[in-house]
């Protein structure tokens, strides 16, 4: 029995960026940080997730999220313009926020 469409094709190439980096462009948020916890498609793990950054450039979110790694103890990640860290940590971001002087609203249940 023939199959009408290939079942592995490399005629369309990678779907991964040439140079590594996310293919989306980081925009800033003009309104107030959000923070949600996620934990469908995770395998049950719970994973804190800030969006609608309002640092001014990607690298600079990226410097945060590593000294939030730090200051909270805890593994992160930067994906499509957000910042995703392992554990339920929406008590502690917000302290952490308070201290650098910004405001963060809990989103989601």
């Amino acid at each position: 029995m023939a199959h009408e469409k290939p079942v592995y094709s490399t005629a369309t190439g990678s779907n991964r960026s040439k140079n590594g980096e996310s293919s989306g462009v980081y925009q800033p948020s003009s309104g107030p940080c959000k923070v949600r916890l996620e934990t469908k498609g995770r395998g049950g793990k719970a994973v804190t997730v800030l969006f609608n950054l309002p640092f001014a450039s990607e690298a600079e979110a990226v410097s945060v999220m590593k000294a939030m790694q730090v200051s909270l103890g805890c593994g992160a990640t930067f994906k499509n313009g957000q910042i995703e860290l392992r554990g339920d940590m929406r008590e502690r971001v917000a302290v952490y926020f308070a201290k650098l002087g910004l405001k963060l609203v809990k989103a989601g249940g």
